[in-house]
Protein backbone atom coordinates (compact mmCIF):
# COMPACT_ATOMS: atom_id res chain seq x y z
CA UNK A 1 0.00 0.00 0.00
CA UNK A 2 2.85 2.34 0.96
CA UNK A 3 4.67 1.49 -2.27
CA UNK A 4 1.58 2.27 -4.34
CA UNK A 5 1.16 5.62 -2.57
CA UNK A 6 4.79 6.51 -3.25
CA UNK A 7 4.36 5.59 -6.91
CA UNK A 8 1.23 7.73 -7.08
CA UNK A 9 3.06 10.70 -5.55
CA UNK A 10 5.95 10.25 -7.98
CA UNK A 11 3.53 10.08 -10.88
CA UNK A 12 1.77 13.27 -9.77
CA UNK A 13 5.12 15.00 -9.31
CA UNK A 14 6.22 13.88 -12.78
CA UNK A 15 2.99 15.17 -14.33
CA UNK A 16 3.39 18.49 -12.50
CA UNK A 17 7.01 18.93 -13.56
CA UNK A 18 6.18 17.95 -17.15
CA UNK A 19 3.28 20.42 -17.29
CA UNK A 20 5.46 23.18 -15.79
CA UNK A 21 8.26 22.45 -18.27
CA UNK A 22 5.82 22.46 -21.16
CA UNK A 23 4.28 25.73 -19.96
CA UNK A 24 7.72 27.33 -19.64
CA UNK A 25 8.72 26.01 -23.05
CA UNK A 26 5.53 27.42 -24.58
CA UNK A 27 6.16 30.80 -22.95
CA UNK A 28 9.73 30.97 -24.26
CA UNK A 29 8.62 29.96 -27.75
CA UNK A 30 5.84 32.54 -27.73
CA UNK A 31 7.90 35.50 -26.57
CA UNK A 32 11.05 34.77 -28.58
CA UNK A 33 9.20 34.61 -31.89
CA UNK A 34 7.77 37.35 -34.08
CA UNK A 35 4.40 36.31 -35.50
CA UNK A 36 2.74 37.49 -38.72
CA UNK A 37 0.16 36.31 -41.28
CA UNK A 38 -0.75 37.04 -44.88
CA UNK A 39 -3.13 39.81 -43.80
CA UNK A 40 -0.14 41.51 -42.09
CA UNK A 41 -1.60 40.90 -38.63
CA UNK A 42 1.44 40.87 -36.36
CA UNK A 43 2.51 40.26 -32.74
CA UNK A 44 5.87 40.82 -31.07
CA UNK A 45 6.77 40.56 -27.38
CA UNK A 46 9.24 43.04 -25.84
CA UNK A 47 10.05 42.54 -22.13
CA UNK A 48 6.64 43.11 -20.46
CA UNK A 49 4.96 44.74 -23.46
CA UNK A 50 3.40 43.40 -26.62
CA UNK A 51 3.49 45.27 -29.93
CA UNK A 52 0.76 44.32 -32.36
CA UNK A 53 -0.65 45.31 -35.72
CA UNK A 54 -4.17 43.94 -36.18
CA UNK A 55 -6.65 45.28 -38.75
CA UNK A 56 -4.06 47.93 -39.73
CA UNK A 57 -3.95 49.22 -36.15
CA UNK A 58 -0.59 49.36 -34.37
CA UNK A 59 -0.48 49.58 -30.60
CA UNK A 60 1.62 48.63 -27.56
CA UNK A 61 0.08 46.93 -24.51
CA UNK A 62 1.30 45.10 -21.43
CA UNK A 63 0.78 41.35 -21.33
CA UNK A 64 0.57 38.37 -18.99
CA UNK A 65 0.91 34.69 -19.87
CA UNK A 66 -1.08 32.01 -18.08
CA UNK A 67 -1.82 28.37 -18.75
CA UNK A 68 -2.52 28.48 -22.50
CA UNK A 69 -3.80 32.06 -22.14
CA UNK A 70 -2.52 35.44 -23.25
CA UNK A 71 -3.83 38.61 -21.59
CA UNK A 72 -3.28 42.02 -23.21
CA UNK A 73 -3.63 44.96 -20.83
CA UNK A 74 -3.88 48.74 -21.08
CA UNK A 75 -2.69 50.65 -18.01
CA UNK A 76 -3.52 54.30 -17.37
CA UNK A 77 -3.96 56.84 -14.60
CA UNK A 78 -7.58 57.30 -13.64
CA UNK A 79 -8.94 60.35 -11.79
CA UNK A 80 -5.73 60.84 -9.84
CA UNK A 81 -6.52 57.72 -7.81
CA UNK A 82 -3.83 55.49 -9.24
CA UNK A 83 -3.34 53.14 -12.18
CA UNK A 84 -6.29 51.36 -13.75
CA UNK A 85 -6.12 48.31 -16.00
CA UNK A 86 -8.33 47.17 -18.85
CA UNK A 87 -7.66 43.81 -20.42
CA UNK A 88 -8.65 41.28 -23.06
CA UNK A 89 -7.83 37.62 -22.57
CA UNK A 90 -7.06 35.20 -25.40
CA UNK A 91 -6.99 31.43 -25.47
CA UNK A 92 -3.85 29.97 -27.04
CA UNK A 93 -5.48 27.34 -29.21
CA UNK A 94 -2.30 26.19 -30.94
CA UNK A 95 1.38 26.94 -30.47
CA UNK A 96 4.45 25.42 -32.06
CA UNK A 97 7.63 26.84 -33.56
CA UNK A 98 5.88 27.66 -36.83
CA UNK A 99 2.30 28.54 -35.91
CA UNK A 100 0.27 30.43 -33.29
CA UNK A 101 -3.54 30.42 -33.11
CA UNK A 102 -5.40 32.58 -30.55
CA UNK A 103 -8.98 33.70 -30.04
CA UNK A 104 -10.57 36.14 -27.55
CA UNK A 105 -12.22 34.54 -24.51
CA UNK A 106 -14.34 37.60 -23.69
CA UNK A 107 -17.58 38.33 -25.47
CA UNK A 108 -17.66 41.78 -27.06
CA UNK A 109 -21.06 42.55 -25.50
CA UNK A 110 -19.57 41.94 -22.04
CA UNK A 111 -16.71 44.27 -22.80
CA UNK A 112 -19.18 46.94 -23.87
CA UNK A 113 -20.93 46.60 -20.53
CA UNK A 114 -17.63 47.12 -18.72
CA UNK A 115 -17.47 50.57 -20.28
CA UNK A 116 -13.91 50.44 -21.55
CA UNK A 117 -12.50 53.89 -22.13
CA UNK A 118 -8.87 53.37 -23.12
CA UNK A 119 -8.39 49.91 -24.61
CA UNK A 120 -9.08 49.79 -28.33
CA UNK A 121 -10.55 46.31 -28.54
CA UNK A 122 -12.44 46.47 -31.86
CA UNK A 123 -9.54 45.08 -33.95
CA UNK A 124 -9.54 41.91 -31.84
CA UNK A 125 -13.08 41.07 -33.02
CA UNK A 126 -12.49 41.34 -36.75
CA UNK A 127 -12.10 37.52 -36.73
CA UNK A 128 -13.21 34.66 -34.50
CA UNK A 129 -9.61 33.55 -34.25
CA UNK A 130 -6.22 34.73 -35.47
CA UNK A 131 -3.61 32.49 -37.04
CA UNK A 132 -0.01 33.71 -37.11
CA UNK A 133 3.17 32.23 -38.52
CA UNK A 134 6.82 32.52 -37.53
CA UNK A 135 8.20 35.64 -39.17
CA UNK A 136 11.48 33.84 -39.88
CA UNK A 137 9.62 31.67 -42.39
CA UNK A 138 7.80 34.56 -44.07
CA UNK A 139 10.46 35.23 -46.70
CA UNK A 140 9.75 37.74 -49.49
CA UNK A 141 12.96 38.12 -51.55
CA UNK A 142 13.89 41.71 -52.41
CA UNK A 143 16.33 42.10 -55.32
CA UNK A 144 17.21 45.78 -54.95
CA UNK A 145 19.27 48.15 -57.06
CA UNK A 146 19.18 51.05 -54.61
CA UNK A 147 17.65 51.79 -51.19
CA UNK A 148 17.02 55.30 -49.90
CA UNK A 149 15.93 55.80 -46.30
CA UNK A 150 15.07 59.23 -44.88
CA UNK A 151 14.31 59.92 -41.23
CA UNK A 152 12.92 63.19 -39.88
CA UNK A 153 13.25 64.57 -36.40
CA UNK A 154 10.49 64.21 -33.80
CA UNK A 155 9.49 66.48 -30.92
CA UNK A 156 12.49 65.11 -29.06
CA UNK A 157 16.04 64.49 -30.29
CA UNK A 158 15.46 61.87 -32.99
CA UNK A 159 18.25 62.16 -35.59
CA UNK A 160 17.32 63.57 -38.98
CA UNK A 161 19.30 61.97 -41.82
CA UNK A 162 19.29 60.51 -45.32
CA UNK A 163 20.91 57.20 -46.27
CA UNK A 164 21.43 55.54 -49.66
CA UNK A 165 22.68 51.99 -50.12
CA UNK A 166 23.50 50.63 -53.58
CA UNK A 167 23.55 47.07 -54.85
CA UNK A 168 27.35 46.87 -54.63
CA UNK A 169 27.31 47.88 -50.95
CA UNK A 170 28.44 51.47 -51.47
CA UNK A 171 26.46 53.95 -49.42
CA UNK A 172 26.06 57.66 -48.73
CA UNK A 173 24.93 59.31 -45.53
CA UNK A 174 23.87 62.86 -44.71
CA UNK A 175 23.30 63.71 -41.04
CA UNK A 176 21.29 66.79 -40.22
CA UNK A 177 19.62 67.71 -36.91
CA UNK A 178 20.61 65.64 -33.82
CA UNK A 179 22.96 63.47 -35.87
CA UNK A 180 25.78 64.36 -33.40
CA UNK A 181 29.20 63.19 -34.66
CA UNK A 182 27.61 62.07 -37.93
CA UNK A 183 26.41 65.56 -38.87
CA UNK A 184 27.45 66.34 -42.43
CA UNK A 185 28.15 64.25 -45.53
CA UNK A 186 29.71 60.80 -45.39
CA UNK A 187 30.36 57.81 -47.64
CA UNK A 188 31.36 54.20 -47.10
CA UNK A 189 30.90 50.61 -48.19
CA UNK A 190 29.14 47.78 -46.38
CA UNK A 191 31.11 44.63 -45.68
CA UNK A 192 29.95 41.28 -47.04
CA UNK A 193 28.56 40.37 -43.61
CA UNK A 194 26.68 43.68 -43.35
CA UNK A 195 25.19 43.06 -46.80
CA UNK A 196 24.09 39.59 -45.68
CA UNK A 197 22.41 41.17 -42.63
CA UNK A 198 20.71 43.80 -44.79
CA UNK A 199 19.39 41.18 -47.24
CA UNK A 200 18.00 39.08 -44.38
CA UNK A 201 16.22 42.09 -42.89
CA UNK A 202 14.83 43.12 -46.28
CA UNK A 203 13.69 39.62 -47.19
CA UNK A 204 11.79 39.30 -43.90
CA UNK A 205 10.37 42.83 -43.92
CA UNK A 206 7.43 42.07 -46.26
CA UNK A 207 8.05 45.59 -47.56
CA UNK A 208 6.61 44.85 -51.01
CA UNK A 209 3.37 43.49 -49.50
CA UNK A 210 3.19 46.36 -47.01
CA UNK A 211 3.55 48.81 -49.89
CA UNK A 212 0.53 47.22 -51.63
CA UNK A 213 -1.74 46.20 -48.73
CA UNK A 214 -0.95 48.28 -45.64
CA UNK A 215 -1.90 51.84 -44.75
CA UNK A 216 -1.20 53.74 -41.55
CA UNK A 217 -4.62 54.02 -39.93
CA UNK A 218 -3.39 55.82 -36.83
CA UNK A 219 -3.13 59.59 -36.64
CA UNK A 220 0.35 61.17 -36.88
CA UNK A 221 2.18 60.65 -33.58
CA UNK A 222 5.35 61.96 -31.94
CA UNK A 223 7.64 59.64 -33.87
CA UNK A 224 10.12 60.42 -36.63
CA UNK A 225 8.76 60.17 -40.15
CA UNK A 226 10.36 57.37 -42.15
CA UNK A 227 10.51 57.34 -45.94
CA UNK A 228 11.52 54.07 -47.58
CA UNK A 229 12.34 54.19 -51.29
CA UNK A 230 13.48 50.88 -52.77
CA UNK A 231 14.37 50.64 -56.45
CA UNK A 232 14.19 46.99 -57.51
CA UNK A 233 16.42 45.40 -60.13
CA UNK A 234 13.41 45.10 -62.47
CA UNK A 235 12.76 48.86 -62.28
CA UNK A 236 9.81 48.66 -59.87
CA UNK A 237 9.73 51.29 -57.12
CA UNK A 238 8.55 50.64 -53.57
CA UNK A 239 7.85 53.77 -51.53
CA UNK A 240 6.41 54.00 -48.03
CA UNK A 241 5.92 57.11 -45.88
CA UNK A 242 4.93 56.62 -42.25
CA UNK A 243 5.47 57.94 -38.74
CA UNK A 244 3.79 54.97 -37.02
CA UNK A 245 5.08 52.15 -39.19
CA UNK A 246 4.02 48.54 -39.37
CA UNK A 247 6.07 46.87 -36.60
CA UNK A 248 7.59 44.28 -38.92
CA UNK A 249 9.66 47.17 -40.32
CA UNK A 250 11.07 48.10 -36.90
CA UNK A 251 14.22 45.98 -37.19
CA UNK A 252 14.93 47.32 -40.69
CA UNK A 253 14.64 50.96 -39.59
CA UNK A 254 16.70 50.18 -36.49
CA UNK A 255 19.44 48.82 -38.75
CA UNK A 256 19.45 52.00 -40.86
CA UNK A 257 19.48 54.25 -37.78
CA UNK A 258 22.40 52.36 -36.22
CA UNK A 259 24.38 51.87 -39.45
CA UNK A 260 26.81 54.78 -38.84
CA UNK A 261 27.83 53.15 -35.53
CA UNK A 262 28.39 49.67 -36.93
CA UNK A 263 30.29 50.45 -40.12
CA UNK A 264 33.10 52.74 -41.20
CA UNK A 265 32.19 56.16 -42.58
CA UNK A 266 34.46 58.66 -44.32
CA UNK A 267 33.52 62.32 -44.14
CA UNK A 268 33.40 64.14 -47.45
CA UNK A 269 32.87 67.71 -48.56
CA UNK A 270 30.83 66.55 -51.54
CA UNK A 271 27.06 66.62 -50.99
CA UNK A 272 25.32 63.54 -52.38
CA UNK A 273 22.16 63.94 -54.46
CA UNK A 274 19.66 61.74 -52.61
CA UNK A 275 16.43 60.50 -54.16
CA UNK A 276 13.57 62.85 -53.28
CA UNK A 277 10.41 61.31 -51.77
CA UNK A 278 7.34 61.38 -54.00
CA UNK A 279 5.20 60.34 -51.03
CA UNK A 280 5.29 62.56 -47.93
CA UNK A 281 2.14 61.59 -46.11
CA UNK A 282 3.31 62.11 -42.51
CA UNK A 283 5.17 65.32 -41.76
CA UNK A 284 5.98 66.61 -38.29
CA UNK A 285 4.48 70.11 -38.21
CA UNK A 286 7.07 72.81 -37.58
CA UNK A 287 10.06 70.46 -37.88
CA UNK A 288 11.22 69.83 -41.41
CA UNK A 289 14.57 69.24 -43.04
Amino acid sequence: MKLSLNLLLLLLLFIGVTAFSQSKSDSLLLVKTEWINNNLDYIRFDADTITYNIANTRHDLYFDLGKRTLTMKERFYYGGTGIKEEAIQFKIKNLDKNKLVIYPLDEKVDLDQEGLRKLTYEPFYTKKEFTFYNRQNAIEPIDFKKITFISSTCFGTCPSFSLEINRDGSFFYQGRIYAKKFTGNFKGKLSKQEMVTLHKLLNRSRISTINKKWNQNTKPVDNPRFNYMVELANGEIIEISTNDQHPILDKLSEYFINLPDITELTKTNKKHNFEKPKVNAYKIVGIEE
